[in-house]
């Protein structure tokens, strides 16, 4: 039995779309917008959503009792290194469970290196260094669940 394959070639002429533009800030609103992106899951089905929103400071709830104000950060995936002049505080950007931790005290860490395994949404997030230098505290252990801004490792 002989098979042929036959490619067609199509082109798509995408020269008169123009890419989306920021909607006009509501009323009294005077922070511009920037288009955000991220992952939702609904009834167990994920979803790409992407939205505009306020170029604003964050707000994430941390705990029942307590509050955390962070700026946004920009693009990038989840615990990724934002600069050489981090804090030494690794924290979680989300609510999990710990899987896995990739150091100890006393190791020497790069900016950026993965530091523990954070499982959320069945799935699992890589946790980097803000900072280069040396670990100084692990204050989780697989299995632990931690919270949206927990600090898990401290490094100096």
């Amino acid at each position: 039995m002989q098979h042929s394959t036959k490619w067609v070639e199509e082109r798509l002429d995408l020269s008169g779309v123009e890419a989306p533009k920021a909607p006009a800030p509501a009323d009294g609103d005077d922070a511009p917008l920037v288009q955000r992106a991220t992952t939702v899951e609904v009834n167990g089905k994920r979803f790409d959503v992407k939205m505009w929103v306020p170029d604003v400071p964050m707000v994430a709830a941390v705990g029942a009792a307590k509050a955390a104000k962070k700026p946004a950060r920009a693009g990038g995936s989840h615990g990724s290194g934002s600069g050489g002049s981090g804090s030494g505080n690794v924290e979680v950007p989300m609510q999990g469970t710990i899987v896995k931790v990739l150091v100890e005290v006393g190791q020497e860490v790069a900016e950026g290196q993965a530091v523990v395994v954070l499982e959320a949404m069945k799935m699992e997030n890589q946790i980097n260094a803000e900072k280069a230098g040396t670990v100084k505290e692990v204050k989780v252990k697989a299995g632990d669940t931690v919270g949206a801004g927990d600090v898990v490792v401290v490094i100096a």
